[in-house]
């Protein structure tokens, strides 16, 4: 295939070298800032620095926030040719699959909704990896109009470059389940950071404090719109947590030594529970049919 990619961040500047190192795709890259793609073309990330006309490729990819997904799409959308497939890698779906499905049907281009499993803790193209996608997730959330067989060209293409588990979804169960998995863990990381003891934690600290506080140093431009766009179900997450805490606090403040055991002892079988049930998944997940009958 021929794919553009519009956007070379952390995620877009993977993707590039990882298609680059396992397939024999064509990549192409634009950015907002030009040097940042002439810099990816200069370390061959890239074979050519792509303009604004987006005719001639068979997949496009952006690697954009939302809002600007929504805003790059309706400008090049016109240029692209009928059966592109055109992916987004956001991290929240709200209403973006349907009113990009919706526009990219009345051009004849394929839109699906997708979502990495993958990152670090930095942003931009200069911490970009080819191995970032390495044994990851990948999830997808097409609408009932979308193809199956544009699921399955784009989950092999996932394959191929990396990804080895795959959920099909809808798009509000995957803004349910992230504002779980991986928001409101990005949001106790920050707020664990604010205690004034941090200023003394070197030569204090293990494996735990790191792993608590690794999310802390996220990219604020980028989390501060994900958090907004999925307010609802991340303040619903947060009411859960804040629930959990409080019975922490007050079973300590009781001095009622028989309440934490019970806590730590419910929050470890969860856990070893969560465990199995990973080891036990199967590598892809289809959750559409089910969603649409409860």
């Amino acid at each position: 295939m021929k794919i553009l990619v519009a956007g070379l961040g952390l995620i877009g500047g993977s993707l590039c070298k990882a298609i680059h190192a396992y397939t024999d795709h064509a990549v192409y890259g634009w950015n907002r800032t030009k040097a940042v793609a002439e810099k990816a073309l200069a370390e061959h990330a890239i074979d050519a620095v792509a303009g604004e006309d987006c005719s001639g490729f068979d997949m496009i990819i952006t690697s954009l926030y939302p809002d600007l997904t929504r805003k790059w799409v309706r400008n090049h959308v016109a240029s692209m040719d009928r059966n592109t497939v055109v992916l987004d890698v956001s991290g929240v779906k709200t209403t973006l699959p349907k009113e990009m499905t919706e526009l990219c049907a009345g051009y004849g281009v394929y839109y699906l909704s997708t979502h990495p499993m993958a990152g670090k803790e930095r942003a931009g193209f200069d911490v970009s990896d080819e191995n970032l996608f390495q044994g990851a997730n990948f999830i997808m959330t097409p609408l009932p109009e979308t193809p199956k067989a544009i699921i399955a060209q784009v989950q092999n293409f996932a394959h191929q470059i990396g990804f080895r588990k795959f959920v099909i979804t809808t798009p509000e169960m995957h803004d349910r389940m992230i504002a779980y998995t991986s928001q409101l863990a990005h949001i106790v990381s920050s707020s664990y950071v604010q205690s004034p003891e941090i200023q003394f934690e070197s030569g204090f600290s293990g494996g735990s404090f790191q792993d608590m506080t690794r999310i802390a140093t996220m990219n604020e431009d980028m989390w501060a719109e994900l958090f907004m766009e999925n307010q609802e179900s991340l303040s619903y997450e947060l009411d859960i947590l804040i629930q959990h805490l409080q019975e922490y606090q007050k079973a300590l403040a009781a001095r009622d030594r028989e309440a934490v055991y019970a806590l730590i002892r419910d929050g470890r079988l969860r856990k070893e529970e969560n465990l199995k049930n990973r080891r036990n998944s199967p590598a892809v997940i289809d959750l559409t049919e089910k969603e649409s009958k409860a």
